[in-house]
């Protein structure tokens, strides 16, 4: 049988797991992407670049491209030095998400026969109900019964207006579907450059 005492001190003691991820540390790859990769030259050309004429502009372009094949270059180095992490990452949230669900189907459980236990103390005169307080103290913590506001919504149509906001997905795909006219939001035409790297 389960022993929540055992289980409580253990989470206490910061004992119930040990992990340590072997591998690269942020020192190593820090080491390995500053050999693989000195941006000062690209950094300062491209600072210092004016673009005069045609030949600049190829110039700009051309170095602009670099930057963007350096960046996706070190996306995949990244990616690569992280992915055993990542992994590792995925296995420990799968099993602690499946811990998590499992104490919290617990702690829902239990506070929801504690609010009913509560409500029938205060409800009656039933010497088995000693809970009289709005309050319940144990080693652990303490329970304090709360009064919140709270809303659901019954009629979008009343709602004020600043309490509304917009779907900013929803307008994008409407423009990209071609919608045009919208009231309330204008939809223009912007003319914008986009750059394409040879293979």
């Amino acid at each position: 049988m389960f022993d929540f005492e055992e289980a409580n001190e253990a989470i206490k003691k910061n004992e119930i797991m040990s992990i340590q991820a072997g591998g690269m540390t942020v020192g190593q790859a820090t080491q390995l992407l500053g050999k693989k990769l000195d941006l000062t030259p690209l950094i300062s050309r491209a600072s210092n670049h004016l673009i005069e004429n045609e030949e600049s502009a190829s110039q700009a372009l051309s170095m602009s491209l670099q930057a963007r094949k350096i960046r996706k270059q070190l996306d995949e180095t990244r990616l690569s030095i992280i992915r055993p992490h990542l992994d590792f990452q995925k296995a420990i949230n799968k099993i602690v998400k499946e811990y998590e669900a499992k104490l919290e189907e617990i702690e829902n459980s239990l506070k929801a026969k504690l609010d009913d236990y509560l409500q029938k103390s205060a409800s009656t005169n039933n010497a088995s109900f000693i809970a009289k307080s709005k309050e319940m103290f144990v080693e652990d913590g303490k329970l304090t019964q709360v009064k919140k506001w709270s809303w659901e919504l019954e009629n979008e149509a009343l709602v004020p207006r600043e309490y509304l906001s917009l779907d900013q997905k929803k307008i994008d795909e409407a423009v990209k579907q071609g919608v045009r006219n919208i009231p309330g939001i204008k939809i223009s035409e912007k003319e914008e450059i986009t750059m394409r790297i040879k293979n």
